[in-house]
């Protein structure tokens, strides 16, 4: 697996989050862990969030965010610190230096500068640990199989994953993750959300449950009122520490595209938007897709999933959607009844249905997740061949059966 880059950004400029957070995240191996807009919050934050990368924007508050640079250079001298502004004036440029940051970007910023500015990172960080990928699944609507799907996939990707794959259940009000696995967990995410400091690996020990597929499982918060106590910064935290310690963590969710929402898919190495063959879920895709677009979320990180695709004509065919939608498909999962017996018998369905049609879908995308080079089964290159780079797939899997 790749190294990634863990950034947090200090931005007190509105006007300046969504293009920096664009650019950003058109950088393959770039993971935004927490986006902070106050200098006086950015010591709390780096203590609370691993991270190789700083990117201070220097246009607003500009004494306030060098005294903070500097007592971040004091207290986390391998941190690399990048600043950004308008002006080229030398004094600032002068005074930036001497209070640690390594390198300086005159606005307007472009990509490959931020590319440039990652590689010297990459060259210079003193971590050779390996981050695990964070896989997010949306839906754009309830019932579309979402659930089903980040079950089942982190199933599968826990029979390839030498340091294992963590299911989280990111619907902290109404998830069942646990339920489809029949597991009655003690301790949940909101155990590990208790405070924004460094999450205790005895709790987490307790909150991770493994199934016996091989899959760790963190649950949803057993109460509802726990659910309105988890914060985006919470969430991001334990997200990060998963990915510290494993492969994979799938998150079935964030059922929102609020604060929390947003925080999860700026971490995510590669979203599934997964929607159904049909009017009302293509809508409600469309309108998130617009959405995600406007807040700066890279489009070529997203991978379109079609569920429950039928080639009897009684569903909608895939080159409407792909004109709905204006992207291509990335993969079919085709309709079958077994698909729902895997919550029924709360079983996987490598378990339950090995031989099933959408078992052997979700296999095939779990393996071209885990090696994108690799596809068996078309004599075309595989369709997650860029699963983790910036380039859209031209070829979608149209036959999965």
């Amino acid at each position: 697996m790749n190294k990634k880059i863990r950034v947090i950004v200090l931005n007190s400029d509105d006007s300046y989050t969504v293009e920096l957070r664009s650019k950003l995240l058109m950088i393959d191996r770039v993971k935004i862990v927490a986006e902070v807009d106050e200098p006086a919050l950015f010591p709390s934050v780096l203590a609370q969030f691993s991270a190789e990368l700083a990117i201070i924007h220097l246009d607003r508050e500009i004494e306030d965010a060098l005294a903070v640079t500097q007592k971040i250079h004091e207290h986390f001298p391998n941190l690399y610190l990048l600043a950004i502004s308008d002006t080229n004036d030398p004094d600032l440029i002068l005074a930036a230096m001497r209070a640690g940051v390594r390198e300086f970007l005159v606005k307007p910023v472009e990509t490959n500068q931020l590319s440039e500015a990652i590689e010297h990172v990459t060259k210079t960080a003193k971590s050779s640990r390996v981050i695990g990928k964070l896989i997010a699944i949306v839906g754009p609507n309830g019932g579309c199989g979402a659930t089903t799907l980040a079950t089942n996939l982190g199933c599968e990707l826990a029979q390839m994953s030498p340091k294992g794959t963590v299911i989280a259940d990111l619907d902290f009000a109404f998830g069942h993750v646990a339920t489809i696995l029949d597991m009655a967990p003690q301790f949940t995410i909101a155990d590990l959300s208790e405070t924004l400091d460094s999450i205790d690996p005895e709790m987490m020990k307790k909150a991770l449950v493994r199934h016996d597929c091989g899959a760790l499982v963190l649950a949803r918060p057993q109460q509802f009122a726990q659910s309105e106590l988890i914060s985006a910064a919470n969430t991001a935290n334990v997200l990060n520490t998963l990915c510290e310690m494993h492969d994979y963590v799938v998150c079935d969710g964030p059922p929102r595209y609020d604060g929390s929402g947003g925080a999860v898919l700026d971490m995510a190495d590669m979203t599934i938007m997964l929607v159904n063959p049909v009017v009302s879920s293509l809508r409600n895709a469309e309108r998130i897709l617009e959405e995600l677009l406007k807040q700066g979320y890279n489009p070529d990180r997203l991978r379109l999933v079609v569920n429950r695709f039928r080639t009897d004509g009684s569903t909608l065919g895939i080159q409407d959607i792909e004109k709905c939608l204006s992207r291509n498909v990335d993969f079919i999962i085709p309709d079958d009844p077994l698909a729902s017996l895997s919550g029924n018998v709360g079983q996987p369905l490598l378990s339950c249905a090995p031989k099933s049609k959408v078992r052997e879908a979700i296999r095939r995308l779990a393996k071209q997740i885990d090696n994108p080079e690799r596809d068996g089964n078309h004599s075309r290159k595989g369709i997650f061949s860029k699963l983790f780079s910036t380039g859209r797939n031209e070829i979608p899997l149209r036959n999965v059966s």
